[in-house]
């Protein structure tokens, strides 16, 4: 095999170390194979501001596949984020996603502090609900203050100010006498003249190292995944803490993602595991980089971490999910505020009726008593020429008086005749099928309690299913019941 093949190979296809490409070539001597994927890797190095603790300058290969492994983490990001926004606040499925969420990352602060913990438990801190917490399970409180405060800060310069406020709030200080590391690690690796392999920066180099990686942050135009994955290596390699480093990089990471496009959400990807998983492998790595300068092998690795987490949200969001279309099949949602509540009883199934013209009697109101019972008030007819005005339904084989109890039928009626409806786009119809109105995006939002970005989706997901036409009025999208016989 010609050798710029196999430096496209363990480039592009495997970002090998030398060892890696010795044993998978079985050869012990490939200095000129070496040679020659060096120079081929040299046409796409990003030669970064930060240094080695010797001072040698960093370097990221940003080749065809470190590239499309960002733009996957990208998108992997982005779709998280985008299903999690869509999550229905009203019914809990929002809340359910940042517990678990939550819960994964703090599993992870708990097993590197060798705390047994159950998932209840870390549930009901998460809510405040724990009165009393062992001094020893303070660092789970302070961390989730922590990611509090980087989610409200998420916009904020990631700088010396932003870190020691992080700082603060891992170690539970309200103020803080020192800051960085004032220690030396006295590991006798760090005392090896040859082939020096450092557990950590030397303390007086301490802060102008962390301020070499804030101007990095500021000015590389590196993808913000790339630059997450940097910053959260650095930090780890200098560790300027006396203690907390590693969890305080993983803060760092998901700050400079929710700082971009991803917004404060970034803030729930639950990079913590990278603390107490793969590390064996992150060992290795971290060696390999000390020793060649070249960051992409962990940035290689922290990219497909990152897209693992994401994965393992996804799964959290169809459990979401899930759980919702379980309860809904056994149960109705709870009546609105200004709906009647429906008695838990067995309701029969209508007999059929002739289709014909249904009269709607007016809407029934609600009206407020000191006593519990509640008096149904029919108004008139509406009058047109003096003549009752007949208001018919969409779906005409439904009962002739839409209260809330036959909605609620017809609501479920409409899930299982058609699946590809939700169960909130179903809600609505139910209550707005009146042929001959018009009702709006900002209706559903209401009425729904979700985002415009939801209410406009799910109403022209309605118009592709045929259940409603859409017009323009007055510069304004209006939707209207299209008739709909006995399907």
């Amino acid at each position: 095999m010609a050798t710029s093949e196999l430096a496209i190979r363990f480039t592009e296809g495997k970002y090998a170390t030398r060892s890696e490409v010795s044993r998978d070539l079985k050869m012990s001597l490939i200095d000129n194979i070496w040679n020659t994927i060096l120079s081929y890797r040299s046409n796409f190095n990003r030669y970064l501001t930060i240094k080695s603790i010797d001072r040698n300058q960093l370097v990221l290969c940003f080749c065809a596949s470190i590239s499309g492994e960002a733009n996957g983490c990208f998108t992997k990001i982005n779709k998280v984020i985008r299903e999690f926004s869509e999550l229905n606040p009203s019914n809990g499925d929002l809340k359910y996603f940042e517990d678990q969420a939550l819960i994964l990352g703090l599993k992870s602060i708990a097993k590197d502090n060798d705390l047994e913990v159950s998932e209840q438990y870390l549930r009901d801190i998460i809510h405040g609900e724990v009165k009393f917490i062992d001094e020893s399970h303070k660092i789970l409180v302070n961390y989730l203050e922590a990611l509090r405060f980087a989610q409200e800060n998420s916009k904020r310069e990631i700088d010396e100010n932003f870190l020691g406020d992080i700082y603060a709030k891992v170690n539970g200080y309200e103020e803080f006498n020192q800051f960085y590391r004032e220690v030396e690690d006295n590991h006798a690796g760090n005392r090896v003249i040859i082939d020096r392999i450092y557990t950590c920066a030397p303390v007086a180099l301490i802060p102008s190292m962390m301020d070499s990686l804030f101007n990095f942050l500021k000015t590389s135009e590196l993808p913000s995944t790339c630059k997450a994955a940097i910053a959260s290596y650095y930090i780890s390699y200098i560790r300027p803490f006396t203690k907390y480093s590693d969890v305080i990089a993983v803060l760092i990471a998901k700050s400079i993602l929710a700082s971009t496009e991803f917004g404060p959400s970034a803030l729930l990807l639950p990079l913590e595991s990278i603390i107490v998983e793969k590390q064996e492998e992150l060992a290795k790595i971290f060696v390999e980089v000390q020793k060649t300068y070249d960051t992409t092998y962990f940035v290689n690795f922290m990219l497909a971490f990152i897209k693992n987490k994401c994965d393992e949200l996804t799964e959290v969001i169809r459990n979401a999910k899930a759980k919702e279309i379980k309860e809904d099949f056994y149960r109705l949602d709870e009546p609105e505020k200004t709906a009647i509540a429906i008695p838990e009883e067995k309701v029969e199934e209508p007999t059929p009726v002739e289709e014909k013209p249904i009269v709607v009697e007016q809407k029934v109101e609600v009206k407020k008593e000191e006593q519990v019972n509640k008096k149904l008030v029919e108004d008139k007819p509406i009058l047109v020429n003096n003549q009752v005005s007949q208001e018919q339904v969409a779906v005409t084989y439904i009962p002739p008086v839409l209260d809330e109890r036959q909605a609620a039928r017809l609501e479920v009626h409409l899930l299982e005749l058609d699946p590809s409806l939700k169960k909130h786009e179903a809600k609505f119809y139910a209550r707005h099928c009146t042929l001959g109105k018009r009702y709006t995006i900002a209706q559903y939002k209401k009425s729904i309690g979700c985002v415009y970005e939801t209410a406009r989706t799910s109403m022209d997901h309605l118009v592709a299913s045929g259940y409603y036409r859409k017009e323009m009025v007055k510069n304004k999208h209006v939707y209207t019941p299209i008739p709909r016989q006995g399907n």
